[in-house]
C-alpha cells in the first residue's frame, strides 16, 4: 500500500543522535518523524557500551540538555550505573542498556514524535539543492515522507549518500576502524577483578592522562577503592600478550569492561574487531557478524580462564546490533580538523563540545589515542552538519563532515546527542521560519541551545 506522511523535520536514523534530534525538533515545536530501519530505537545507547564524550579528561561535563534529561530518566527508573574516571584517560557515563531502551522510548511518547520502524529509505526526489520527499519501504507499505527539513542521522550518511553529496571513506587505503561484536557476561566477582588489577597493574591501560602524575600502581588502588569494575585491559599487557601470540585470543588493543548493572556483576565487553574496506553492504556485515561469533567465543573463553573474579561468569548474549566506528563521512559546509581537534579549539559558531581523545583502531593491536589539549574540549561548527550543497538536509553523528583524526574523537555517542540536540533545534528552527540552515542566525541558535541545557561555554 502506498502512503504520503508529511511534517516539519523527519529524521532517518533513530540511533543516539536521531533520538537527540527527535527530542530537540518535537521540544522545540515542531510535528516530528523518526525514521529507524529496524526496532532498536536508541542505537548504541542499547548495546551496554560506556557512553563517552559527555565528559573531559579533566572530567568538565560537556553534553547536557536532552542527554541530560535521558539520563535523569535512567536514574530514576533504577537504570544510571554512574559516571567514572577509568584511571585510563577517560571518563565515562554506564547505563543499564535495557532500561535505557526504556527510557528513550518514554522521552519519544513524551514529546510526541512519531515513530517509523522497520522503514528503509531507498530512494530521494530532490531539485535545485532541495529534498522534496523521502521514499521509504516497510513489509507492507511504500511510504511517500514529505517535509520542511530533513536530517541524516543514520551514522553512514545514507541520505546525503542518495543526494550524492560527495563523502570521504576509511583511510589513505580505504581501510575503516573495525567493527565490533559487543557482548555481556554476568554472575562476575567484581572486587575479585579489581584485586587482580591492584596486584597487576602491568596488564592494564592505567595513567594514560598526561596532565596526571600518578602511577599505574596508585590508580589502580583508587580503581579498587571505588568498587567498580571499570577495567581496561591492554593488548600490550603481558597477560593479553601472551594469549594473542599462543592463539587463545584474536589480536586486539584492548578488552575493557563495561559494568551496565547496579549490583556490578554484569559487564558488557569491548574487544573484539575485524577490519573491512566496507561496512554499508549486507553481504559484508553478514560474514562479518560469523567472524567476529568466534571471536566472542575465544575473549569469553580466555576471560574465564585467565581474570580472577570471572571464573564462573555465564555468557550473556550479544549487543543487538554491531558496532560500527567510521563509515562515509560526509563533506559540509565546514571540515573539522584533527589539528583543531586536538588543540581544544572554541568557536563562535560551536553548536556543541566534543571532549573524547583522538580514538583510531586500528588492525589487530593497532590504536592511537591522544588526548585532548589540557585535557579539555573542542566546538563543532554548525556547518559540519550541513551537507555540501543541499538547503534542506542536515546531518548529526558520525558521518558529521570531518577528517579521519577529528572523526575518531567525534563520533562517540555523548558528542553525538550534541550533534543530534543542535541538529534538530535547527531544522525546527528553519522549519518555523521556512528559511535553509545556511541562513539561520547562529547567534540564535547558541542561545536556545543554552535554553535548553546545551553545554556550550565555560570548559577549557
Amino acid at each position: 500500500m502506498n502512503k504520503e506522511m508529511i511534517c516539519d523535520v523527519a529524521i532517518v536514523g533513530a540511533g543516539s543522535a536521531g533520538v537527540a534530534a527527535a527530542i530537540a525538533a518535537a521540544k522545540n515545536g515542531a510535528k516530528t518523524l523518526l525514521i529507524e530501519s529496524s526496532s532498536v530505537i536508541g542505537g548504541d545507547l542499547l548495546s551496554g557500551l560506556p557512553i563517552d564524550g559527555c565528559r573531559t579528561t579533566a572530567g568538565e561535563w560537556i553534553v547536557g540538555g536532552v542527554f541530560r534529561e535521558l539520563l535523569d530518566l535512567c536514574e530514576e527508573l533504577g537504570g544510571y550505573i554512574g559516571s567514572i574516571y577509568d584511571r585510563r584517560n577517560i571518563w565515562v557515563v554506564m547505563v543499564n542498556p535495557r532500561i535505557m531502551g526504556f527510557a528513550v522510548l518514554k522521552l519519544l511518547a513524551k514529546y510526541d514524535v512519531e515513530l517509523l520502524p522497520y522503514t528503509q529509505v531507498d530512494s530521494v526526489v530532490r531539485a535545485d539543492g532541495s529534498l522534496t520527499k523521502l521514499m521509504g519501504k516497510s513489509k507492507t507499505d511504500n511510504y511517500e515522507i514529505t517535509a520542511k527539513q530533513y536530517i541524516d542521522c543514520t551514522g553512514d550518511g545514507d541520505v546525503a549518500y542518495l543526494c550524492d553529496v560527495p563523502y570521504e571513506m576509511g583511510d589513505e587505503n580505504g581501510e575503516l576502524q573495525p567493527m565490533t561484536m559487543v557482548f555481556q557476561i554476568r554472575n562476575i566477582h567484581p572486587q575479585e577483578v579489581l584485586s587482580f588489577v591492584l596486584e597487576h597493574p602491568e596488564n592494564c591501560g592505567l595513567g594514560e592522562n598526561p596532565n596526571s602524575p600518578k602511577t599505574a600502581k596508585e590508580l589502580a588502588q583508587e580503581l579498587y577503592d571505588l568498587g567498580i569494575p571499570k577495567v581496561f585491559f591492554s593488548g600490550n599487557g603481558p597477560l593479553m600478550k601472551k594469549a594473542i601470540e599462543e592463539g587463545e585470543l584474536h589480536s586486539c588493543s584492548m578488552m575493557a569492561f563495561n559494568p551496565n548493572a547496579t549490583d556490578l556483576s554484569v559487564v558488557t565487553v569491548n574487544t573484539t574487531r575485524l577490519v573491512t574496506k566496507d561496512c554499508t553492504s549486507a553481504d559484508v556485515l553478514g560474514t562479518s557478524m560469523l567472524e567476529l561469533v568466534e571471536q566472542v567465543e575465544n575473549a569469553y573463553r580466555f576471560i574465564k580462564k585467565y581474570i580472577p573474579g570471572c571464573q564462573d561468569a555465564i555468557l550473556d548474549g550479544v549487543a543487538p546490533r554491531l558496532g560500527v566506528r567510521e563509515s562515509r563521512r560526509i563533506l559540509g559546509e565546514y571540515y573539522l580538523t584533527g589539528e583543531e581537534v586536538s588543540g581544544g579549539v572554541k568557536r563562535e559558531d560551536g553548536i556543541c563540545k566534543g571532549g573524547h581523545e583522538v580514538d583510531i583502531h586500528g588492525k589487530g593491536e593497532k590504536h592511537v589515542r591522544k588526548t585532548i589539549k589540557n585535557a579539555g574540549s573542542y566546538d563543532i561548527p554548525f556547518g559540519c552538519l550541513i551537507p555540501r550543497g543541499m538547503n534542506n538536509l542536515l546531518m548529526a553523528g558520525r558521518c558529521l563532515s570531518a577528517d579521519r583524526v577529528a572523526h575518531s574523537s567525534a563520533r562517540v555517542m555523548g558528542t553525538c546527542m550534541g550533534m543530534g540536540q543542535a541538529a534538530g533545534t535547527a531544522a525546527a528552527m528553519c522549519a518555523r521560519e521556512n528559511i535553509r540552515p545556511g541562513q539561520l542566525e547562529i547567534g540564535q541558535l547558541r542561545e536556545i541551545l543554552r535554553q535548553q541545557g546545551a553545554i556550550l561555554d565555560g570548559t577549557d
